[in-house]
Order: C-alpha cells, then sequence, then structure tokens
C-alpha cells in the first residue's frame, strides 16, 4: 500500500516538477557511478587511508628513543630546538634537521601490510634477530605513544621490516634505516660548522682569510653590502650575499669524531682559512685545527665537546668564491 501511495507522489511530482526530479535524479546517478568507479580511492583501502602506528601530531612529540638495544640514544626538544642524551648520559645538541625527518617519517608508517603475527615465524629473516635498532616516541607527559623495532630494509625498493608492541611483523613502505642511520650513536648530534642563531641577530660582516687566493670582507653599510678586497671596493648584490650567508650557514660535516684518539696533522699554510660571522652581538668563526690521514678538515666548534670532520670539497663553493658573482660596480679604487 505504501508502495502504491509513494509511486503516485513520484508520478505526481514528475507531472508538476519535471525538472526538479530529472536533477536529483542525476544527483544520485552521479553519485553512485563515484562509488563504483573510486577514482581517488576513497572507499579503497590503501596503504594512505590505512591505521597508521603513531596516531599524534608532529608538535605533541617531546620525547624520541632510538639506537641498538642497550646503546639507545634519547632525543629531547628544548626551545632551542632538540638535545641529543648518550648512553654514557652526556648530553649534547641535536641535529634538528634530521630529527623532524625522523619525526615525519614515523607520522607517515600506516598498518597496511602485515606479514606474521605469530610467536613462531622466524624473525630473523627479516632482520629483526634480537640486536636490531628500536624507535619509540612520547609524548610531554612521559607517557610512551608506539614503540617498533627496526629489522631488515627490502632488498629492492626503500621499505623496512619493523616488529610492533603485539609481536606482529609489518612491511612498511618508509625507509626507517636511512632516516635513524642504522641505530649510529653519532646519527642525531648537530653536525653543523655555525651554530644556529636567531635570525633577529642581524649579520653585519662576513670575512674569508687565510688563503692567498682569495681574502675579502663584505660588510653592511647602511642598506647596502661593500664587498671590500686588495682591489677596492664594490658595491655588492644584497641577495648574492644572503645567499653566500646561508651557503656558509649550511656547512655540515661528514663525520663526528666522538673521542679525541686519531692524531691529527697540522694543516698546511696554503689550505689553511678562517671564516667569520660577525653579529650585532657576537662572532662566530670556522677554521680548521687540523686534518686527518686522509686529508680531510677537523673542526672544533665552540661549545661541542665533539670534533666535526669535513671533506675539502664540500668547502670550494665557499672558498672559491667567483667574486664577479656580487657586483661589477665599483665605489673606490
Amino acid at each position: 500500500m505504501d508502495f502504491l501511495k509513494y509511486s503516485d507522489l513520484l508520478r505526481r511530482t514528475y507531472k508538476e516538477y519535471p525538472q526538479i526530479l530529472l536533477f536529483f535524479g542525476n544527483i544520485v546517478l552521479a553519485i553512485s557511478l563515484l562509488i563504483a568507479k573510486d577514482p581517488w580511492d576513497w572507499f579503497k583501502k590503501t596503504y594512505q587511508n590505512s591505521e597508521s602506528f603513531y596516531k599524534t601530531k608532529s608538535e605533541e612529540i617531546q620525547t624520541i628513543i632510538s639506537g641498538r638495544k642497550g646503546q639507545e640514544s634519547i632525543l629531547n626538544r628544548n626551545l632551542d630546538g632538540w638535545t641529543v642524551q648518550l648512553p654514557s648520559g652526556l648530553v649534547l645538541p641535536g641535529d634538528s634537521a634530521r630529527i623532524e625527518e625522523l619525526i615525519q617519517t614515523c607520522l607517515n608508517l600506516r598498518k597496511f601490510t602485515l606479514l606474521s603475527e605469530s610467536n613462531s615465524v622466524s624473525k630473523e629473516e627479516f632482520g629483526l634477530g634480537g640486536d636490531e635498532p628500536v624507535l619509540e616516541l612520547k609524548d610531554v607527559s612521559g607517557n610512551s605513544l608506539g614503540k617498533i623495532l627496526i629489522g631488515a630494509p627490502v632488498r629492492k625498493g626503500s621499505g623496512t621490516y619493523i616488529l610492533d608492541e603485539k609481536n606482529q611483523i609489518w612491511l612498511v613502505k618508509e625507509n626507517l634505516k636511512s632516516v635513524t642511520g642504522g641505530g649510529k650513536l653519532d646519527f642525531f648530534l648537530s653536525r653543523s660548522l655555525v651554530p644556529p642563531f636567531p635570525s633577529r641577530e642581524k649579520v653585519s660582516e662576513i670575512k674569508i682569510s687565510g688563503l692567498s687566493s682569495i681574502n675579502f670582507n663584505l660588510s653592511k653599510q647602511g642598506e647596502n653590502w661593500i664587498l671590500e678586497t686588495s682591489g677596492g671596493q664594490i658595491v655588492a648584490s644584497s641577495e648574492e650575499v644572503e645567499n653566500y650567508l646561508e651557503e656558509i650557514k649550511k656547512l655540515s660535516a661528514d663525520e663526528v669524531l666522538l673521542e679525541k684518539s686519531e692524531d691529527l696533522s697540522p694543516v698546511p699554510k696554503d689550505r689553511n682559512f678562517k671564516i667569520e660571522i660577525i653579529t650585532s652581538t657576537d662572532r662566530y668563526i670556522v677554521s680548521p685545527i687540523g686534518m686527518t690521514k686522509l686529508g680531510s678538515y677537523v673542526f672544533q666548534r665552540e661549545g661541542l665537546s665533539y670534533r666535526l670532520v669535513l671533506d675539502p670539497w664540500n668547502l670550494e663553493r665557499i672558498l672559491q668564491k667567483d667574486l664577479a658573482d656580487f657586483s661589477s660596480r665599483f665605489v673606490s679604487p
């Protein structure tokens, strides 16, 4: 009886308002086709829309425990960035860029490919033999947000095998070995040759000296940057100076020497140099204290208890700068 009633209502509506009925009919048809085709995988389970391992936001992560069992480093967030507490208890500055990359990778991990949830399966074939790196995130209150063990990377691809707290083995798409450094103690230590300083601490002068092939000063005078060499002064391009300054600030060590056991060779006179960045309140100096047996520069940054090693070719863009890039307009002879 109800069916006949609704059928009659539809017929009368169609006679009086055919456009409205056709409009809603097209909408229903479009929705049905969208569900059937699903061009954006809205209704299909994919890696991206699967359950995440860490259900949190980046800013809610306060502590990260990373490293091999018994040799874990503790990464802690503070107002200035991150610190790294080594297993020995020593607390050192952290590499914020690497730690933020690790956090973003963790937040991208998805429970999509479950390989095993049995205790009897051989974990060794997945690189989970007992000494694998651990990774745990904690919030401000110290509560664990999740803990995983990192197994072997996939041979062909960028994925990684991991073991969760329920003893389940998963395959994730992310390369956790690269973002954790394979559990190396020094991986998350700051490697910057120039310590980070606030943007409000304006740079007033940049000095490059020591090398016979290139010695020059860049100084801020009013609104202009002035390049001074043995041949005179020129007005330098502000954009080029800022780019050059950023290149210096980005200098990062290839290696960290936690121990001072290796004997260093003196820096040859023709290869010695000094880079100075002078601000309104401070002075930052980059100058080698010696060289390794393989010919790399060794630096001792102020405030760090460890040494930084940098290959000479990484300094070429700084020390072999073509001064013609700055400007060609002379102010005085």
